[in-house]
């Protein structure tokens, strides 16, 4: 329980600054990848008002640096009203030349004119047609600088970003080690308590059981001494579990006795013995055991697994209801499922339903008894064979506890 809460802390802390990281980042590179279409489509409007030139506080440095040599990589066709070429203009540090025809240009041109977008992109080139007295413009910038520039700033941002939550993540580790500290301790005291007070408690209960029989043989039955009898009988039960409960939990002092057994025989053995009780309660009782499965585990641990769901399933179906107990292996896994027709399980419920002490209907002890600690001990001896235990419910119709086994 202590490791889950340290996982599930740092799990939270770690998520919470992803996303505050993810969205700096997100934040940094629309930011800047807005900036730099803006300077994209102001240079491009800026040389298309100058008919294709470049203005002048462009022709003497480079477009993307202060340099005072280089080029700006940029030109600009013009075309009449028939899409007639009518010049070339070619950017380079102050010089331009009506007089050049290429045919790539004029491709681009061609490209340009044909998307039916007044801007866009073509290539490495940004592309921008405004219409002119004589015809048209179309003003292609070399934007490859521009993309060199976000995909460094992205992927500077990413290994910064994937280095901080790496970072924190380790900090978490170690502030939830801190955070749970108190409640480990808790948890170590409650364990001790149980643990202590179980084993004190079941002297005075077997001497008062004692003396139970002994006034019983002297006497002969007493209504007062049968109620005594009972309610031992029930202490007696609900130390047993603790006491249960308290070796799972302190796994250094409790270990399974793991051997080969046949899980079918031994599913069998435990589940026929209830056929009697069913048959008088007037319930239907089926069971479906695929024979000869073989696995590793505590004989005794998966028994009592079993007791519990399969007393549950006769406990809290309903009258003339169903119950049902499989055996099957399923994807290299021993499945073991004990169905019951009933009142079945809060949706709200379903994950509770594994807590210690907890009851869906507190109403209900006296009718069907047991404390709320049978499940909880099921799950910790599933887990404890390196199982998983689930519970399916249709609330008001069934119920259905599902143990995968390695």
């Amino acid at each position: 329980m202590i490791r889950k809460l340290r996982i599930k802390l740092t799990v939270i802390l770690s998520a919470v600054l992803a996303v505050v990281i993810i969205g700096i980042m997100v934040t940094i590179n629309v930011t800047a990848n807005s900036n730099n279409q803006a300077q994209i489509n102001e240079r491009l409007l800026k040389i298309a008002y100058n008919d294709g030139k470049i203005p002048p506080e462009y022709s003497h440095k480079n477009i993307y640096h202060e340099s005072d040599e280089g080029y700006i990589d940029t030109f600009s066709v013009l075309v009449d009203g028939a899409y007639r070429l009518i010049g070339v203009y070619v950017g380079r540090t102050g010089d331009d030349d009506d007089s050049i025809s290429q045919a790539d240009y004029v491709e681009y041109a061609n490209t340009a004119i044909n998307s039916n977008n007044k801007k866009g992109e073509i290539g490495s080139y940004a592309y921008l047609i405004e219409l002119k007295s004589y015809g048209k413009i179309i003003v292609f910038l070399d934007i490859s600088q521009y993309r060199h520039t976000s995909r460094t700033l992205f992927f500077t941002t990413l290994f910064m970003g994937i280095t901080a939550i790496i970072l924190f993540t380790a900090i978490s580790l170690g502030i939830s080690f801190w955070l749970v500290k108190p409640v480990k301790e808790n948890f170590e005291r409650q364990k001790r308590f149980i643990s202590d007070a179980s084993h004190e408690l079941k002297t005075p209960l077997a001497v008062i059981s004692a003396n139970t029989d002994v006034l019983e043989s002297e006497i002969g039955e007493n209504k007062w001494l049968t109620y005594i009898r009972t309610e031992s009988e029930r202490m007696s039960e609900l130390v047993n579990e603790l006491l249960m409960l308290a070796r799972l939990d302190d796994k250094s002092g409790h270990k399974l006795i793991m051997t080969e057994i046949n899980l079918s025989d031994l599913v069998l053995m435990t589940a026929l013995p209830f056929e009697s009780t069913v048959f008088e309660m007037g319930k239907k009782f089926d069971v479906d055991v695929q024979p000869d499965i073989k696995c590793k585990g505590d004989e005794s641990a998966l028994k009592h697994i079993l007791t519990i769901l399969i007393d549950n399933a006769v406990k809290y179906s309903f009258e003339h209801g169903e119950i049902s107990v499989k055996l099957y292996d399923q994807s290299n896994k021993h499945i073991i499922e004990v169905y019951n027709t009933g009142e079945g399980i809060q949706p709200e419920n379903l994950k509770k339903i594994f807590e210690r002490f907890f009851r869906q209907d507190e109403s209900r002890n006296s009718k069907t008894g047991g404390y709320g600690l049978g499940l909880s001990i099921a799950k910790a001896s599933v887990e404890a064979h390196g199982g998983k235990i689930s519970v399916q419910s249709v609330y008001g119709e069934w119920v259905k506890f599902i143990v995968s086994l390695p």
